[in-house]
């Protein structure tokens, strides 16, 4: 166990800092068909591989514990058992650390290497006998330069870049059989684990490999035996400085929820008998009960709880259905026909006089078939027919103002034809030989050319959405005077919603679990409890700007 598992295992976990972050990072393990037992050679065998509940590597897997399992020593057992245990560390080493170092962990069947000295104390026949057995009945056998070579291949081939993977070949042995090469370099075998370069394939593995809840005590029991120390297991985060604030607030403030919910959920002699676990656990779960349903708030009435079913399902109770809070508005309600909006118009340029034949740009003579001229700029360039016309703009060095890049705001609009479109949904149409597409352009300072968006958390960026904010507040009270009725309608509606709202909080119907009669009502604590959650979020927002300061 210690050459063959624990120190794969104890080397993993020294070279994995080392590889966090380079390119193509691989770690690789040898497993075999022997570990893996839905296969003939595998399943078919004595001994099985077979790892049980682990009770000797629980134990300290130390003389004259020697088996992973607890049991008696067997020597080919014991092999078979390393060979599980790596293919299942490698499972775990995937899950644990793949996304975040961007190692890829895998494990490899090379085929069966039947002449090393793994089998020096069997029987002389046995070793005499056997090479030959793989190599012509089966077609598992490789010797030992061609099993180097598939490991070579597992690291550095652009195919086993994937993680997770137990590899092995297709086909027969190379060496020896040369006269069966096939064309692509491949040998037709026996079925076993031979084959060229292209036979590899990504091997199936068996539910004892796969088993999650023996891995996670492998996992543990190893770490405890080898002393391994290993990298945090953490996906990756944002790099966003927002973010980060706002998740270091949050995360207080859940801390501080969760907390409160613990020690409400807490509270009593019960809460003693709770934390006892040497007391039955029938005992337990009653005061556990008890407490919970102390703070149970679900409604006793049977009409609430048919009216929290109906709320829940999407529906609302009779009372509330919507015809009749329509019927109730109807004195205030008016509606405002849509051919009353208008949207609003661009203004037109100065039109310019005209400077003489535009000039075409040198080397656009064949970029396409459709002649395109900007005005005010005078210039000519070729476009296809159907190009996006901010394209064609773009490759003319013609600059357009651009905002939404959806139509509506009108910044980039431009004159077609005596019309303004967009010129972001505008698209260069065919025309007749001889004609060109002409497009007026509004004209641009150069300051605005110049101009940048300002960096995020900058001073620059705080007066920016200052003005954008009064900008909007300014914007939402125009809108309301114009829309004289129409605001009034919709205020009338707010108010009459607010007033039924309140109607039925004075009988508590409103809250979808009712609220308890002998629930005792914390005045002070409902004005406060917003306090701490305010506070934190200042001062998240006063370490941002001072880390921005600073940066």
């Amino acid at each position: 166990h210690q050459i063959n598992y624990f120190s794969h295992f104890l080397l993993t976990s020294k070279v994995m800092p080392m590889m966090e972050g380079s390119d193509d990072a691989r770690i690789c393990m040898l497993g075999s068909v022997t570990g893996n037992d839905n296969t003939v050679g595998g399943g078919g065998v004595y001994p099985i591989a077979d790892l049980k509940e682990l009770d000797g590597l629980e134990l300290g897997c130390k003389k004259p514990i020697a088996m992973m399992d607890g049991y008696n020593f067997n020597g080919a057992k014991a092999y078979k058992d390393t060979k599980l245990a790596c293919m299942m560390t490698c499972n775990m080493l995937h899950e644990r650390f793949h996304r975040s170092t961007g190692v890829a962990f895998s494990s490899v069947y090379p085929g069966c290497i039947a002449e090393t000295p793994l089998f020096r104390e069997k029987r002389p026949w046995f070793r005499k006998l056997f090479p030959v057995f793989m190599k012509y009945i089966t077609g598992g056998f490789v010797g030992e330069e061609e099993a180097g070579q598939r490991l070579f291949q597992v690291l550095h081939d652009p195919r086993c870049r994937k993680s997770g993977v137990y590899w092995g070949w297709n086909g027969g042995p190379r060496e020896g059989r040369e006269d069966a090469l096939e064309k692509g370099g491949q040998i037709t075998g026996a079925g076993g684990a031979g084959g060229g370069w292209d036979s590899i394939f990504e091997n199936d593995q068996s539910s004892k490999v796969l088993n999650q809840d023996l891995m996670l005590k492998l996992w543990k029991y190893t770490n405890e035996v080898t002393g391994a120390k290993w990298p945090e297991a953490f996906q990756p985060k944002s790099p966003c400085p927002t973010l980060k604030v706002i998740g270091g607030v949050t995360s207080i403030l859940g801390v501080l929820e969760e907390r409160a919910r613990m020690v409400a959920s807490r509270k009593g002699g019960g809460a003693q008998i709770v934390a006892n676990r040497s007391l039955p656990r029938e005992d337990r779960r009653k005061s556990l009960e008890q407490m919970l349903l102390a703070l149970d708030k679900t409604p006793k009435d049977q009409k609430q709880l048919e009216d929290d079913l109906l709320r829940t399902s999407g529906r609302a109770p009779a009372a509330e259905k919507e015809h009749d809070v329509v019927e109730q508005l109807k004195p205030v309600l008016k509606q405002t026909s849509i051919e009353e909006v208008v949207a609003p118009e661009v203004d037109d340029p100065l039109l310019e006089e005209e400077k003489g034949p535009p000039t075409m740009i040198p080397g656009h003579e064949h970029l396409g078939d459709t002649a395109v001229v900007f005005q005010p700029q005078n210039v000519m360039t070729m476009a296809r027919a159907g190009q996006p016309l901010s394209e064609v703009a773009s490759q003319a060095d013609v600059f357009i103002r651009y905002k939404c890049r959806k139509g509506e705001c009108k910044t980039c609009a431009v004159n077609i034809d005596g019309k303004w479109v967009s010129a972001c949904q505008t698209k260069i149409q065919p025309q007749a030989p001889g004609q060109h597409f002409a497009v007026r352009v509004r004209p641009v300072t150069e300051a605005q050319k110049r101009k940048k968006k300002a960096a995020f958390f900058s001073p620059q960026s705080l007066k920016d959405g200052f003005l954008n904010n009064a900008r909007g507040m300014v914007g939402f009270a125009k809108e309301g005077f114009r829309a004289d009725d129409d605001f009034e309608v919709r205020m009338a509606r707010e108010r009459r919603i607010q007033q039924m709202v309140a109607e039925k909080a004075k009988h508590g119907s409103q809250k979808l679990r009712g609220v308890r009669v002998d629930a005792p009502v914390d005045q002070e604590g409902e004005s406060n409890k917003f306090i701490v959650p305010a506070m934190f979020g200042v001062f998240g927002f006063m370490l941002a700007m001072v880390q921005s300061m600073n940066a």
